[in-house]
């Protein structure tokens, strides 16, 4: 497995990782425009591979982008699918090669992301998990429902939540955690816990007080425990627990995600 840091990683693996492809490319976009991809996957397409893109019904303010990404696309000889719009977003970042190489990204493939913002991604070829990306990947693009088949790869709404949850119950002395704002109840509820029960908890971004079930002194003692850091520009969520596990998501800690 390896980490991809952004920035600093910038978009070179991707590049290669497409370019190294023997048979196929699916990618999962939700925004885009780096030129330097949209390249790459059109030339893999001179080169005779499946090049198959599963674009994002909607972005806040980016729609018409989208379309044009489509099209742009389409004439590259590139499939393309949208996703439904039965959820508020598809928010995956994600990249499949050769069905046994996966790419998966909590940064979007934009220069703000990558070249701006604090984020990571992560490229695997365990089987399992990219057999569960491909899986996802078919359902989305043919909009069938998803059912999980791994406790270890998470997606949101259809597992996220339970596993998120028993990985943070499951510390025991340290959660540190990147997300750039944390409004989930239930989320902020097992924190607090976490942090009652003596786990040192650090976080790069904020987390919404409002939404807190402790309003009044136990909240106080979990605070005083807890380390409270904010960056600008946070674009990933990602949970190294007690140096030990980490927990790496495309979605925030959001009752929405």
């Amino acid at each position: 497995m390896k980490l991809l840091i952004q920035p600093g990683a910038g978009v070179a693996a991707l590049v290669k990782g497409i370019e190294k492809a023997q048979k196929s490319v699916e990618i999962i976009i939700f925004r885009f425009d780096r030129i330097e991809i949209e390249r790459a996957l059109a030339n893999a397409v001179k080169r005779g591979l499946s090049v198959h893109a599963l674009i994002a019904f909607t972005n806040h303010g980016g729609e018409k982008n989208l379309r044009k990404l489509e099209m742009r696309f389409l004439a590259a000889g590139i499939t393309v699918a949208r996703t439904s719009d039965d959820l508020a977003r598809y928010h995956g970042k994600v990249m499949i090669v050769d069905r046994k190489e996966l790419y998966l990204l909590a940064f979007n493939l934009t220069h703000l992301d990558i070249e701006h913002s604090r984020s990571f991604g992560i490229v695997t070829k365990n089987r399992k998990l990219v057999h569960e990306a491909v899986k996802l990947f078919e359902c989305d693009t043919k909009r069938q429902n998803y059912q999980p088949g791994s406790t270890k790869f998470l997606v949101s709404p259809s597992n996220a939540r339970k596993q998120l949850a028993a990985f943070i119950k499951g510390a025991r002395k340290e959660l540190l955690i990147y997300d750039l704002k944390i409004t989930d109840r239930e989320m902020i509820r097992a924190l607090e816990e976490r942090a009652e029960a003596g786990v040192q908890i650090r976080i790069i971004g904020k987390m919404n007080r409002k939404n807190s079930a402790c309003t009044r002194g136990p909240w106080f003692a979990i605070a005083a425990k807890c380390l409270w850091e904010v960056r600008v520009c946070v674009h990933s969520s990602w949970m190294p627990g007690g140096r030990s596990a980490s927990s790496f998501a495309t979605r925030k800690l959001r009752a929405q995600s």
